[in-house]
């Protein structure tokens, strides 16, 4: 157990200390650009990376300049700096994650969209989504509302997906989902330290994952590219990207050993 908390302890000093070398950097050259606040967030999300054990596999079409809108679902606090060391961009997030200690702060700076999902602001945050999409940013969306355990995959909401099918910025699309599979050749007791669902307490598993030395591997997992014109409605997109986000989670746990 002392060593499990030194290993935290030390994992935790790391982050803060690469954070405070590149925040003030970052914050600089914020003016700039993508491509110069880039040089410095991507070895942040990194090292976050290394420090929680994580090792990266991207499988199928990796992102590229045509894609813009990418639909994941949502397992862990982990899936954005997973998907910030992939591709570039604005993720949408609840707005609960504006008030965590540090991470909403972060978050902010990382220009994160932050939205409540209650019915009554969904055209206000469908329009803020499409004015970034119009301005030629790239967007992170997860769909499911909440995360999941990893395995199982949540009913969608269509509100916010209903921003890739507006007239405006109907031209300038390409949508593509994304699944993200952690340790599938593991069992559910490991993936729990790194997923974070249900009624888990966020400062407890985040210590917790520190504590550990468990390496694993998570799979990203990049579909095939699409027009919204393929789409009626935000609906028919919902169903569409859900079961291709899903057959990719069920292709890689069918097809792993589990772990004995």
């Amino acid at each position: 157990m002392f060593i499990a908390n030194i290993r935290a302890v030390s994992k935790l000093t790391s982050i803060f200390i690469v954070l405070q070398l590149l925040l003030p950097p970052y914050i600089i050259t914020f003016p700039f650009g993508n491509s110069f606040r880039r040089a410095f967030s991507y070895p942040f999300f990194k090292v976050c990376l290394i420090c929680s054990g994580i090792t990266v596999t991207i499988k199928g079409k990796k992102p590229g300049k045509d894609a813009n809108f990418y639909i994941s679902n949502h397992v862990s606090y982990l899936d954005i700096p997973l998907l910030a060391t992939v591709a570039d961009g604005i993720f949408v997030a609840k707005a609960d994650v504006s008030k965590w200690p540090v991470i909403g702060t972060l978050a902010k700076l990382s220009r994160t969209l932050f939205v409540s999902r209650k019915a009554v602001n969904t055209l206000k945050e469908r329009n803020e989504i499409a004015k970034r999409l119009k301005s030629g940013e790239k967007i992170f969306l997860f769909p499911e509302g909440s995360s999941s355990n990893g395995q199982e995959l949540l009913n969608f909401k269509p509100g916010l997906l209903s921003s890739a099918l507006l007239p405006y910025t109907k031209s300038q699309m390409v949508i593509q989902p994304l699944s993200i599979i952690y340790g599938p050749n593991n069992d559910q007791s490991i993936r729990d330290q790194y997923a974070w669902y249900g009624d888990m307490d966020l400062a407890p598993h985040v210590w917790n994952l520190l504590k550990s030395n468990i390496k694993q591997e998570v799979i990203i997992k990049f579909h095939p590219q699409t027009w919204p014109s393929s789409f009626q409605d935000r609906k028919t997109l919902a169903q569409w990207a859900h079961r291709q986000i899903k057959s990719g989670l069920d292709a890689e746990f069918n097809n792993c050993p589990k772990a004995a």
